[in-house]
C-alpha cells in the first residue's frame, strides 16, 4: 500500500495528464482531496514547514487553475 505522500502525488500528476474532458473534473476533485487529506494529516503531525507542504500547496492552486480552464472551454 502507497504510502499518503505517494498517493497524492499519482493522483496529481494523473489529473494534470488527463486527456479526456470527461473525466477532468473528477481526477481534479479526488487529486484535490488526497492533497487536502495530506495536508490536514501533517498539520495534525505537527510537521514544520517542510518541502511537501509547499508541493502540496502548488499542487493545489495549479489543481485549480486548471479546473477554471477545463471549465471556461467547456461554457464556450
Amino acid at each position: 500500500m502507497p504510502d499518503a505522500g505517494t498517493c497524492w502525488s499519482q493522483l496529481y500528476r494523473q489529473a494534470i495528464l488527463e486527456s479526456d474532458r470527461g473525466m477532468l473534473g473528477a481526477r481534479i476533485d479526488e487529486a484535490s482531496e488526497a492533497i487536502r487529506c495530506r495536508s490536514r494529516e501533517l498539520w495534525y503531525a505537527g510537521s514544520p514547514d517542510t518541502r511537501e507542504r509547499h508541493d502540496l500547496d502548488a499542487a493545489l492552486r495549479f489543481l485549480g487553475l486548471l479546473q477554471m480552464v477545463s471549465l471556461e472551454k467547456t461554457s464556450n
